[in-house]
């Protein structure tokens, strides 16, 4: 038994060449260097050959004495990335000799940013609260693996490595101060304003002087900051073209100042998309979503978490609210409470009139997706409004449910959604359009073959009660008329159509072309229903206003094209450091603008847990990232905007599916990220110059 209570025990810092010699080498090659220790004097330097699973690895009676570890949380080392680009990095820990990769072990792997130390810590079993998809750091300024593989026999530890895998070039690291780390301790995490309790950083807030310092600071930055004079009301380019007006927003292809028909490729011409302000003004579209302040984290069973939580009579207790979603009834919104600490009983108003000023100044002009109807109606700032529905009939696929689009009932469920949602907003001027639906599971994830005709083949997946099989069978049955000729081309065994109509039909992953060809067709048939429904249905009861597409993610080729023939606008939330031209050319030949619903970049240096979907170092590379990115999809002639996901960071105890992500413009406590809104102000400043028609 390792006799260390809530403390570091270290393992090994190489600090002689007989712990270097613990090591055992497998295609790598390692040396004792003074430079990057971490702990001591010495650290060691790996060479990982390219090979598949180049590592360093560490027996028990060999490397370490004590495979009980029962008392720790995590495994943690320092390590250097000397290589100029990120590395993925690995380390296995094995309760077991026979572990495989698959039992009798676990997993962690993490990006190693380039050209930087940082400490790395694999977790044992639980290391984020319950309702969070990250959670504090098990060691200082540390950054937390993400794990999978088989839960850990941690009385039995018999060895762990260090691993790539398949470098394309041979990588160098400096690992040191290998160590377990203490278990975590989740009481009182979150102080009074929804912050980390144990950590310091730029913006905390400590009392509620800090507050309203900050909103004096912010004042006065506002003053000198105004909204950029080369925008008419709605944002557009007020000095630009003057297009035809038709009192709504609606797009444009312009080549020379001139409204003209788009070329079948736009690379084959000059000129790009627009949107067209309601007066007749080329606008491009920087929105930012979710600009609310109602978000809030789940509070049942979790009370441990919080230093502090309102009394059921106090003013504060207001920011309790109860409904019930899974097994949670009970929600604590941090942002609200600062929001009324801030401003006062009139904290709603000054809120939206505070979030206009802002957003006008950092050179957005559209509210994006999710967000309050208050600010709409606001008539300040363009928005876009969100449709959802409930589908009469779903199905599985390989990540989330997708509505049937045959069973008959759906046309009139969509058009009484669509035409109770459009009721306000469909003769608003600032109204830009409709999103319909977000990441719909139109293919699962990769890029073979199965994922990408996942819808196809879990609509076979069903029996006969499922109309979309109905359907499918159907088509087969009029393509092929015997079935002993279906059989032949899909190399598959049915006895009849009844039968596969009847039974579920699971496809093996290798699949003849003509079974390729029909999932295909398939594939096309459904998007050509689904997009049809929702356009006529949106343009019987918005007539006036913009059909912005469902919001890719993923994205089978297929269903892209056709939505291009029903929406007004093609939308997809693309997540990446910038958007590369050349992968994204595609959209040149759609003969439909297209727009981007969702991105953002986050960091762990202001308290909190997780970086959302792209991680940069800080937020100065926050600021940074934004830019490029805007840059990037400026490049895009289809583009005609990009929307930030979202206006405030994420609850740090995450929201209703655990998410607690740093991708906000402002913090918990209302405080903008300076550096991130300062680059955006920069670059949103220059759109109209840089893509001057």
């Amino acid at each position: 038994m390792l006799w260390v209570i809530n403390a570091v025990f270290l393992l090994n810092s190489f600090e002689s060449p007989m712990d270097a010699a613990k090591v055992q080498l497998n295609n790598t090659r390692t040396v004792r260097v003074y430079s990057h220790a971490t702990h001591g004097r010495f650290a060691l330097r790996v060479e990982f050959q390219t090979v598949q699973y180049p590592n360093i690895y560490f027996r028990i009676g060999q490397a370490f004495d004590n495979g009980d570890w029962r008392e720790f949380g995590g495994l943690a080392v320092d390590v250097t990335n000397l290589e100029p680009e990120p590395v993925a990095l690995f380390i296995r820990v094995d309760d077991d000799f026979s572990a495989d990769g698959r039992v009798h072990c676990r997993t962690g792997r993490i990006t190693l940013p380039p050209k930087r130390t940082v400490t790395v810590v694999m977790p044992f079993q639980v290391a984020i609260p319950p309702g969070m998809r990250g959670g504090p750091p098990l060691a200082p300024n540390s950054l937390t693996m993400e794990t999978y593989g088989s839960d850990l026999d941690l009385s039995h530890i018999v060895a762990f490595q260090l691993f790539l895998v398949s470098p394309k070039k041979p990588i160098t690291l400096v690992v040191d101060n290998i160590r377990l780390v203490p278990k975590p301790d989740f009481r009182g995490i979150v102080d009074k304003y929804g912050q980390y309790t144990r950590g310091d950083w730029k913006g905390e807030v400590k009392s509620d002087e800090d507050l309203k310092r900050q909103r004096q600071e912010e004042e006065a930055w506002l003053k000198t900051n105004p909204p950029f004079p080369d925008r008419d009301e709605f944002g557009g380019w007020l000095n630009g073209p003057k297009l035809k007006a038709t009192g709504f927003f609606r797009v444009a292809f312009v080549v020379d100042g001139k409204e003209v028909e788009p070329p079948k490729d736009l690379k084959q011409d000059k000129g790009r998309w627009w949107f067209v302000t309601p007066t007749g003004r080329l606008f491009f579209s920087l929105g930012v979503d979710c600009v609310r302040y109602d978000e809030g984290s789940p509070l049942d069973n979790r009370e441990y978490l919080f230093s502090w939580l309102p009394e059921p009579n106090s003013p504060f207790a207001q920011f309790i609210s109860h409904w019930r979603y899974r097994d949670y009834t009970r929600w604590v919104n941090f942002y609200a409470m600062n929001l009324f600490r801030k401003y006062g009983d009139d904290w709603r108003q000054k809120w939206l009139d505070i979030t206009v000023k802002r957003l006008l100044s950092w050179g957005f002009n559209t509210i994006g997706n999710w967000s309050s109807a208050d600010v709409f109606r606001a008539r300040k700032i363009p928005y876009v409004v969100p449709i959802h529905y409930g589908a009469p009939t779903y199905f599985q696929t390989a990540w989330h449910q997708m509505p049937d689009v045959f069973d008959e009932r759906f046309p009139e469920a969509v058009e009484r959604t669509i035409a109770n949602a459009v009721r306000e907003w469909k003769d608003d001027p600032w109204c830009i359009g409709y999103f319909v639906d977000n990441e719909l599971p139109w293919s699962g994830w990769g890029n073979d073959l199965t994922n990408r005709y996942d819808l196809p083949r879990r609509v076979l997946m069903n029996d006969g009660s499922l109309p979309a099989k109905r359907e499918f069978v159907r088509l087969l049955r009029e393509k092929y008329g015997e079935i002993s000729k279906f059989n032949e081309a899909w190399k598959v065994k049915v006895s009849s159509w009844d039968e596969l109509l009847s039974r579920p039909l699971d496809l093996p992953s290798q699949m003849t072309e003509a079974c390729v060809a029909d999932l295909s067709e398939f594939l096309t048939h459904f998007a050509r229903r689904y997009f049809s429904i929702v356009r006529d249905a949106l343009k019987k009861h918005a007539p006036n206003q913009l059909y912005l597409g469902c919001r890719f993610a993923a994205m089978p080729m297929e269903v892209v094209k056709v939505s291009a023939e029903f929406c007004d606008v093609v939308s997809f939330n693309i997540y990446a450091r910038t958007v590369d031209e050349h992968r994204w050319a595609f959209t040149n030949t759609l003969g439909k603008p297209c727009i981007i619903g969702e991105f953002h970049f986050g960091a762990l240096d202001r308290g909190m847990f997780h970086t959302g979907l792209v991680a940069v170092e800080n937020q100065r590379e926050r600021g940074k990232a934004y830019q490029a990115y805007v840059q990037s999809v400026w490049k895009l002639p289809a583009f005609v905007g990009c929307h930030w996901f979202q206006y405030v960071d994420e609850p740090l105890t995450g929201r209703f599916d655990g998410e607690n992500y740093n991708i906000g413009f402002v913090s918990v406590v209302d405080q903008p990220y300076w550096e991130l809104v300062e680059a955006a102000r920069k670059i949103n400043g220059q759109v109209y110059r840089k893509l001057n028609p």
